[in-house]
């Protein structure tokens, strides 16, 4: 028997919208991060090295633990495929 629970459409994020979607991803986790680790992910975001921005992100959170919302954690899965199909 099928689920009750609603479903939701969760699309790819196009190339053009990596940029974007990473900064506002960054204000979301500001909060919960050191601010040399924002600091630099923003500068790395602002080159243009997104794939080198979500390797120390993806270090980061490796080496300790974040509390985020579900949105939070698709939004942060769905960038890094984006930025592997790059």
């Amino acid at each position: 028997m099928p689920g009750r629970d609603p479903t939701f459409r969760i699309d790819p994020i196009e190339p053009s919208q990596i940029g974007p979607r990473f900064v506002a991803l960054l204000d979301r986790l500001e909060p919960v991060l050191a601010r040399p680790d924002v600091e630099a992910l923003r500068s790395l975001v602002d080159a243009g090295d997104h794939a080198a921005a979500f390797a120390r992100l993806d270090a980061i959170t490796n080496d300790g633990t974040i509390t985020v919302d579900t949105a939070t954690l698709v939004e942060l899965v769905l960038l890094g495929q984006a930025i592997r199909a790059e």
